[in-house]
């Protein structure tokens, strides 16, 4: 975008603070002038019962300064212009005594509290009201009527000092009042233009409550429009003294609010039929003629409103924000579809080498296999396996001990009654000793099987585990922002761009605001629009670049803290690739990952069984699984992948919380790491196995919780870097190096690790360094 169309779309609020740079008289003098407008408006509003409390209000919240005492000047012209002087001065009085009162408690801390202003107005509301209402002879009327008076001065101050402030309303409750200070200030407005007339029946003010009531219809619907024509009514009523105007705009905005979505020529049709066709049932004569002209000037008004004047309307209504909560919704799907993809990844790894199968440890089944095989044709079968089948198999269970220790049986083993029965008594041995082999074979065959299912079940268990963790975020995420929602949606208005947005938080706290539509699309081009967006919701924010959706833009909470990862490896001597593997990348919860993997041995298969096992991990953590559930599931999972063959890697895991500067080591079989806070160095060493050697399930990693502030460093390294013997090299190295670069001091690591152990295996070295953005 060209300097040219920014300096259009520039708020007015920055135009306004370069005139004051530059013409401080002119800006001053325009200040001065808008007080004491307000002031002559609030003076000229007068309800039923001559109650009239909002120029009073207006003189409290402009300060004891110039501005209060143009104020004060202009509401005292207001109370005499509309009451005349013996009513006026009764009001002139209490605007003397709150500006009084503000000049004289200026420098005191009480002047600082919300609850000033308001006291004050009551006190002398009541103090000077009291001379004249208890002039009448019904102490109780005088009294409601009292009451009322300085009930509505206290609430018209508290509302006029949100309405006018200049400051950022910290939640949605101050909005909600500032809206309603700046609606009453519109009533009164009305109100006090009402009392003026250009021509006989030709009211100015009446013709300005139509137009906001038809806005107000356009953008929010019937309710809106109803419940704005219900106020702005009140206050033509009370300058004017008329009750048909009131009901007829009602009836009005009611009707054409609903059709609203048709186009503004629907709507605006319906509304001017509606109205005119209440006003005649109810005025005749010229009065009717004069009203329903106003009625259609302002619709001519409506429909000729340019797209960017109700753009910029639009920002006050706030309407038109999107379906926040079927965003965040979108969004907690999506990171279920992320677990549903690691999890079928998953399943696809283990069951290809899952297997089924079992095993008969029944010795009595041997023997009668061995049988089956060798005396199927013998003519003492019928003898020895019949007949005699008890007093057979129990000479053969008195072997079954020598074969159980020894895992075979000679023919001197076998009883002597036995062998003189058994004319095949050789060959009967050779067949038992040979289903003796494969019936250990099946027993480990069995008890590998049994390890496999046992990790397989306990996925299960992991499972379950992580569904809990998704349902305890969906019942405590996804909170939808509404007050930071609008301020967004308004900033998006002042820029002239449409579309859905939706702010919330998730599981963690972290912000999240998504924009979709022609809006998501425009923004990337624009310069500086984080800025933007971040000072009109008060949270510094960042593009989520995982997010690349067409007509979508992800932004989230920017973390107070940075992190700089620096990478050095090198092979073993010999080898064309390192065994290492290793990676680092940021979660979407502001979490950063640093993983280490050094596969069995060497080589290409090393390298194959690290890269599986850093490719693993990272879809589990990235889908947001619990660091500690994630490694066990990898051990569980490197078990069934490897079957019969044997394989290990040892993993290396640190995550730091770039919001909180907590971090997690998680460790299995890994070499130590270490931690310099200040001036001290910490080692942080596990006593676990690798993953894939613990069978069944396994068992935890090594998890260690720790601190890393900003000016931290972290290094993590593979058994190749270390050696087991001393690391005092490696403390001092970390200690002495006074720089900022990671991979610097990742190089210089690694080159002294060379020097002292040579390259007999595979090293790899990460340093991570953490500062404030």
């Amino acid at each position: 975008m060209t300097g040219k169309i920014a300096a259009l779309r520039a708020p007015r609020r920055v135009r306004w603070e370069k005139l004051a740079e530059t013409r401080p008289f002119v800006s001053r003098l325009c200040s001065l002038g808008l007080h004491a407008a307000l002031g002559f408006m609030g003076g000229c509003v007068r309800l039923p019962g001559n109650c009239a409390p909002f120029g009073i209000a207006l003189t409290a919240v402009s300060g004891c300064g110039g501005g209060g005492l143009c104020c004060m000047l202009g509401a005292a012209a207001g109370y005499v212009a509309t009451g005349g002087l013996a009513w006026g001065v009764r009001y002139a009085s209490a605007l003397l005594l709150v500006f009084t009162a503000g000049f004289v408690f200026r420098d005191t801390p009480a002047m600082d509290k919300r609850w000033f202003f308001p006291a004050a107005v009551g006190v002398i509301t009541a103090m000077t009201g009291a001379l004249s209402y208890f002039e009448s002879l019904s102490p109780l009327r005088t009294s409601v009527a009292l009451g009322t008076e300085v009930a509505l001065a206290v609430v018209c101050t508290v509302l006029f000092s949100l309405s006018l402030a200049t400051e950022r309303c910290e939640n949605e409750q101050e909005e909600r009042r500032r809206r309603m200070g700046q609606a009453l200030l519109l009533c009164c407005a009305v109100a006090a233009l009402c009392r003026w007339k250009l021509w006989p029946g030709v009211v100015p003010g009446r013709g300005l409550a139509v137009l906001g009531v038809m806005l107000c219809a356009f953008f929010g619907g019937s309710a809106a429009g109803a419940l704005a024509a219900t106020a702005l009514g009140a206050g033509v009523e009370a300058a004017l003294g008329s009750s048909v105007w009131g009901v007829s705009c009602a009836l009005a905005a009611a009707l054409a609010g609903a059709v609203r979505r048709r186009g503004r020529v629907a709507f605006t049709l319906l509304f001017a039929l509606s109205f005119l066709l209440c006003l005649f049932w109810g005025k005749e004569g010229w009065e009717a003629l004069l009203c329903g002209g106003e009625v259609l000037l302002c619709c001519a008004v409506f429909l000729l409103l340019p797209k960017s004047a109700l753009g910029a309307l639009r920002v006050w209504s706030g309407e038109g924000s999107g379906d926040a909560a079927a965003l965040s919704r979108r969004y907690l799907a999506r990171r279920t579809r992320q677990l549903s993809s690691a999890f079928r990844s998953l399943y696809d790894t283990v069951h290809r080498s899952a297997a089924d199968g079992g095993s008969d440890e029944n010795m009595a089944n041997m023997y009668d296999r061995a049988a089956e095989s060798v005396c199927h044709d013998c003519p003492k079968k019928g003898e020895c396996w019949h007949r005699d089948y008890i007093d057979t198999l129990t000479l053969l269970n008195d072997a079954t001990l020598s074969v159980k220790r020894r895992g075979r049986l000679t023919l001197d083993e076998l009883p002597p009654r036995f062998r003189e029965k058994c004319v095949r008594s050789e060959a009967f041995l050779a067949a038992v000793n040979g289903e003796w082999r494969a019936m250990n074979y099946r027993r480990r065959l069995k008890a590998r099987l049994s390890e496999n299912r046992t990790a397989a079940y306990g996925q299960y268990r992991f499972l379950a585990a992580v569904l809990d963790e998704v349902a305890e975020e969906l019942s405590r995420g996804g909170e939808t922002d509404e007050f930071a929602r609008e301020q967004l949606v308004r900033c998006l208005r002042s820029m002239e761009l449409e579309g859905e947005a939706a702010v919330f938080r998730d599981g963690s706290g972290r912000l999240h605001a998504v924009i979709e539509g022609e809006a998501a699309d425009a923004l990337e081009k624009e310069e500086g629009y984080l800025d933007r967006l971040s000072r009109a919701i008060g949270v510094r924010l960042c593009r989520w670049t995982e997010d690349a959706t067409p007509g979508r833009l992800s932004l989230l909470e920017a973390e107070p803290l940075a992190a700089g990862v620096g990478i050095a490896a090198l092979q073993k001597e010999g080898e064309s690739v390192s065994g290492d593997k290793s990676t680092f990348f940021k979660t979407e919860q502001g979490v950063l990952c640093v993983l280490l993997s050094d596969g069995m041995g060497s080589g290409e298969s090393a390298a194959k069984e690290s890269m599986d096992t850093v490719h693993i991990l990272e879809g589990l953590l990235r889908a947001g699984v619990d660091p500690a559930t994630a490694m066990e599931m990898l051990n569980s999972l490197m078990l069934l992948k490897n079957g019969e063959e044997w394989g290990y890697a040892t993993v290396d895991l640190m995550c730091v919380d770039l919001f909180t500067g907590t971090v997690d080591f998680y460790k299995y079989g890994a070499a130590p790491s270490y931690l310099r806070t200040g001036r001290s160095v910490r080692r942080v060493k596990g006593i676990s196995l690798a993953a894939g050697i613990l069978m069944g399930e396994g068992e935890m990693p090594d998890v260690i919780h720790m601190s890393l502030p900003e000016g931290g460093w972290a290094i993590i390294a593979s058994d190749g870097v270390i050696s087991p013997d001393s690391d005092g090299w490696i403390r001092q190295k970390l200690l002495d190096y006074d720089g900022a670069d990671p991979r610097e001091l990742a190089g210089e690591i690694l080159r002294e690790a060379e020097e002292r152990c040579g390259c007999g295996d595979d090293m790899t070295v990460l340093c991570v360094h953490v500062e404030v953005r």
